[in-house]
């Protein structure tokens, strides 16, 4: 049956690259796209919710999956706070909107390191998003059919913004890809449209049960829609 897929973060490097695969994909009858702003396109799947908050641009429309490529950095953020609501409070109120509709299915954007203990802010909010979005997610009762996390190393792509580290991270990561073997693997700079394809394929032919997907798994669920 075609389906009807929300995308939240349509404008960003990921999200960006999710939109026009949804769109060309004939398993698809519907896109809606939550947004802050217009989008500066127009097609006859792509259903826009446009609102300053996101949450509040959400309707008691039921989906048959979320992808959620919400995310920023501190820089940008301004601040841990700011930071905090666009990573942890819009992708945890978002899969609380999905499960209150019974939405089956959702997928979600973390990052590799993602652990609730961390010492590192960044890498332990992701992991505390990971592991109430679980809760969440897999309880016995209305719980999602299918969870998928994605855990990308640095994304490679063409951002709206410098980011001038992560440019050298992105570099230094692909001058050692052909070196991280095995568990290393994980490590490796991730294209941003193949991550976008793998959640496409995620979002459309989910997999039952909770799946936390690194580098090699990645690239074999976007081989999977080709």
């Amino acid at each position: 049956m075609p389906k009807t897929i929300l995308l939240a973060g349509a404008t960003g490097l990921v999200g960006s690259a999710v939109l026009p695969l949804l769109l060309e994909d004939a398993r698809v009858e519907k896109v809606i796209a939550v947004v802050r702003r217009p989008l500066p396109l127009a097609h006859p799947k792509l259903e826009p919710w446009v609102g300053e908050d996101l949450l509040e641009a959400l309707r008691p429309v039921p989906v048959d999956a979320v992808i959620c490529c919400l995310g920023t950095t501190i820089k940008r953020a301004g601040s841990q706070a700011a930071f905090l609501a666009v990573d942890k409070g819009l992708p945890l109120g978002i899969a609380r909107w999905a499960r209150g509709l019974g939405v089956p299915t959702f997928a979600l954007i973390s990052a590799v390191g993602a652990d609730a203990s961390s010492r590192i802010f960044y890498s332990r909010v992701k992991g505390e998003v990971e592991e109430e979005l679980a809760r969440v997610g897999t309880a016995p009762v209305g719980g999602f059919a299918s969870l998928a996390i994605f855990r990308p190393s640095v994304l490679a792509g063409p951002r709206k913004e410098k980011r001038l580290g992560e440019g050298v991270g992105v570099a230094v990561l692909q001058l050692l890809g052909p070196l991280l073997l095995g568990p290393l693997a994980r490590f490796r700079a991730m294209p941003h449209t193949l991550l976008a394809s793998a959640m496409v394929e995620a979002a459309v032919a989910p997999q039952p049960g909770l799946h936390r997907y690194t580098y090699q798994d990645i690239r074999r669920l976007a081989a999977g829609r080709r």
